[in-house]
């Protein structure tokens, strides 16, 4: 609406001020932030001592326990020929054995998050963690600032126990405004560190996609990570405290008591009083989990880790970084290849590589995110307008819906989510199988940002028997709660229903349900149209 002001007379002097004093705010506060970002740096950490994982844990009980089951020439030779690895499918598995693993725990532990939310599981980590430093054990827990919800006074709080140390990889500058970062340093603070480790004694680790928070242990009632991760024994977890020190002595993990320049919240023993008692309430679940009763899979196994060094050369500079040395392993892919990523930005070098994959015979499915089951929308945009190149040349395009639970709430047997039921489902686990006989599991998305500027880490494992259990565990995923996305007659595109032989019966066909990215709202569908005009891809 027009609103037309009456005639006055000459302007105010004092009325024209006040209003203009909101812009000289907002432009005062950018001119300070800029005289700030001359002054502020991260903090130095100076010439502190290198801390390793200690590799003497022979005596401990859980090594012990793997002795007894699997043998010395499997747990304790460094250079053995296989690791053992049992997959970690439902999140409320993967936090019960993170949690029981830390019970123990006798030596060490050292855990490394991208994510690090202030909520009830993380929590519930806490308190165990706690314990385990209370009885002896050396805690590192190391975390990227970018999602990192507690306040460092009151990660240097918690620090300040004995046993129990905790940095923060890249830690931003300005601590009392991020987004000022942005403004003033962003070539340095939009390059994160986004691995996931966690090793007990040495001897047990975990890799995958999971970060720390409700999401990813299917905690939260509403929203729902599918996620992946696998438990390691042997080599395998050696290497992955190798690759956990790398980073944990690296220049950019600062001190969490460093970061907040030596002030603290509350007290440890508050903290204590907080935490602990948690630990009593989840006692019982803990107890049910029992690595010693799983199906361990034994197999030959390589870590591909990036330099931590990545994030302070050019992006443009793939000296250390992970895909670089993963190409040939994909390289030497001859029949197949299913690639589950969260976030796909294939760019058009990407899709050259794809198509020419498929022309050669390749058969590669991607199984992805819809546009409405993404949590970052505009990674979308990096994706939508690559689609159609990828159908017309035999790529096969699965998009995760975002609301499948309903209709299979008392469906098949063979849907292994059945009994997980949320308003919101998005996939967040980031896996590989090749030619059904190696396996790729960590935390790389198959984007710009995972493989240019931020650190990744993952195993290769060369296993039949385990790429085997991926599959049933993803096939019913594609066919039950994705969308086949395909090309119609007439060339466009086209998302159809997958039948359910189980309910449907045999012979039910796939159901053509829309021609544009289903249950999406107009808006997210424009708001991805602009954001492909915008000069961006390469940051998604």
């Amino acid at each position: 609406m027009l609103m037309v002001l009456p005639d006055i007379g000459p302007p105010n002097p004092i009325l024209r001020l006040r209003r203009v004093l909101p812009l000289w705010h907002g432009l005062l506060a950018i001119f300070v932030a800029v005289l700030l970002s001359g002054c502020v740096s991260l903090p130095e950490v100076g010439s502190r001592s290198l801390q390793w994982t200690p590799e003497d844990t022979d005596e401990a009980a859980l090594t012990q326990s793997l002795l007894d089951a699997f043998g010395a020439e499997r747990i304790l030779q460094a250079d053995a020929a296989e690791s053992g690895f049992l997959l970690l499918k439902g999140g409320p598995e993967a936090l019960a054995a993170r949690l029981a693993l830390i019970q123990q725990a006798e030596h060490s532990i050292v855990i490394q998050t991208y994510q690090f939310k202030d909520e009830p599981s993380t929590h519930l980590i806490l308190a165990h963690l706690l314990a385990a430093a209370e009885r002896g054990v050396a805690v590192r827990l190391l975390t990227d600032d970018f999602d990192n919800e507690f306040p460092s006074a009151w990660l240097a709080t918690l620090a300040s126990h004995d046993n129990f140390d905790i940095r923060i990889f890249n830690p931003y500058p300005m601590r009392f405004s991020r987004g000022l970062n942005y403004l003033t340093r962003f070539a340095s603070v939009h390059r994160r560190m986004h691995n996931k480790v966690f090793v007990v004694d040495n001897r047990v680790g975990i890799i995958g996609g999971r970060n720390l928070g409700d999401i990813y242990f299917e905690a939260e009632a509403e929203h729902l990570f599918l996620d992946l991760d696998v438990l390691t024994l042997g080599p395998a977890s050696q290497a992955l405290s190798e690759a956990f020190d790398a980073y944990w002595n690296h220049q950019l993990a600062v001190d969490a008591v460093q970061v907040s320049q030596g002030r603290t919240r509350s007290s440890l023993a508050r903290i204590q009083a907080d935490l602990l008692p948690q630990v009593e309430a989840y006692q019982a679940t803990v107890a049910d989990w029992r690595w010693e009763d799983k199906p361990v899979v034994w197999a030959p196994a390589r870590v591909y880790v990036d330099d931590p060094g990545k994030l302070l050369r050019s992006s443009r500079d793939d000296t250390g970084h992970l895909m670089p040395q993963m190409m040939p392993e994909l390289a030497a892919t001859r029949n197949e290849v299913l690639f589950v990523t969260p976030y796909f930005v294939p760019g058009q070098d990407g899709t050259d590589v794809l198509t020419a994959a498929t022309r050669a015979g390749l058969r590669i499915d991607l199984l992805t995110n819809s546009l409405a089951a993404n949590n970052v929308p505009i990674a979308h945009s990096g994706y939508a307008p690559y689609r159609r190149e990828l159908l017309a040349h035999g790529v096969r395009l699965w998009e995760v819906q975002p609301t499948p639970w309903t209709r299979y709430e008392s469906g098949s047997t063979a849907i292994p989510w059945r009994s997980a039921m949320a308003d919101r489902v998005t996939l967040h686990a980031k896996v590989w199988v090749m030619d059904r006989e190696r396996v790729f599991i960590g935390s790389l998305n198959m984007d710009p940002r995972s493989m240019q500027h931020n650190t990744e880490i993952g195993v290769l494992i060369d296993s039949p028997e385990l790429a085997s259990q991926i599959l049933d565990w993803i096939e019913p995923l594609k066919n039950h709660l994705a969308w086949r996305v395909e090309l119609d007659e007439s060339g466009d595109k086209a998302w159809l229903r997958m039948p359910d032989l189980d309910l449907e019966g045999p012979g039910a066909e796939a159901t053509a349900i829309a021609n544009y990215d289903p249950e999406s709202s107009w808006w997210r569908r424009f708001s991805i149209s602009l954001y492909t005009f915008l000069p961006i891809e390469s940051l998604l």
